[in-house]
């Protein structure tokens, strides 16, 4: 028999609308997608981890169909949603995954609120990977923003995608489908662009970060491609050192999106750490 597709739902948050999909029944994961992506980057795990789990992906103010309000799309921005939808839904201790700046969206939500949460898993997350030093940093800003300007078509934006991957072939043409479909949508492009800037800068200095992780409460499995070109995999040993007492899991052969080029390993490792006692 096959399995029924997630359903697409809204919820309101703070005047916006913001798109999520849902799945599955059980004890609640929250998936949390990462900058340029949508919910739609769970396509993969999500059959999987649905078997075991009532499973909850929205997209991030700014991405695929939620609401773009003017914000400043800073890391707190991230959290304050993550919280804000966990209320809204009404979870309680439930679990949670979010890769790359998902990934630091749930610890920055799991500190403000760390009854909301039970375990976290963060997939080659950001907030242990300081950015380029000045002034190189402003360069890169520059050209991604430059980037971000010129008109592009779909075989770029697939090109460039394809590099955030160790095997170009485990592309997801969902998540090309979703950007391709965003283009020419004035505020997705303002909300990219502050998001990429204030990752950035966050990424600066993380002592501040890294202090406070001594009082995350929740339990946290960190998954990393050994090959991910965005957020280098020796970054996880900064992650042992400065959360408690982490699980850690490289995956060989593997890039910056753990659960869509390895989704069988990823939900096998989520799904292990979330059902153990």
């Amino acid at each position: 028999m096959s399995k029924r597709s997630p359903i697409r739902k809204t919820v309101n948050i703070g005047g916006d609308e913001i798109s999520y999909l849902e799945s599955g029944t059980g004890p609640p994961l929250l998936l949390i997608h990462g900058l340029g992506h949508s919910s739609r980057a769970w396509l993969r795990a999500i059959p999987k981890l649905e078997e075991r789990h009532r499973v909850l992906a929205p997209d991030l103010p700014g991405h695929g169909a939620s609401a773009a309000p003017d914000a400043r799309y800073d890391p707190a921005f991230f959290g304050r949603f993550v919280g804000a939808f966990v209320s809204a839904l009404g979870l309680d201790q439930a679990d949670a995954a979010g890769n790359s700046l998902g990934g630091l969206a749930l610890v920055l939500a799991a500190l403000e609120h760390p009854q909301a949460f039970r375990r976290l898993v963060l997939a080659d997350p950001l907030g242990f990977t300081k950015s380029p030093v000045p002034p190189l940093d402003e360069a890169v800003l520059t050209i991604i923003g430059l980037w971000l300007s010129f008109p592009r078509t779909r075989a770029l934006i697939r090109a460039g995608y394809a590099a955030s991957f160790f095997d170009a072939r485990q592309l997801d043409d969902a998540s090309v489908d979703e950007i391709v479909s965003r283009l020419g949508s004035v505020a997705r492009l303002r909300a990219a662009r502050r998001t990429l800037s204030e990752i950035f800068h966050y990424s600066r200095r993380l002592e501040s970060l890294h202090e406070g992780l001594a009082r995350l409460a929740p339990p946290a499995l960190v998954i990393w491609g050994k090959n991910d070109p965005v957020l280098p995999s020796k970054d996880a040993q900064i992650a042992r050192r400065v959360l408690p007492a982490p699980r850690i899991e490289v995956l060989e052969r593997c890039g910056h999106f753990p659960h869509i080029e390895q989704s069988e390993a990823f939900c096998t490792l989520v799904l292990e750490f979330l059902n153990t006692a």
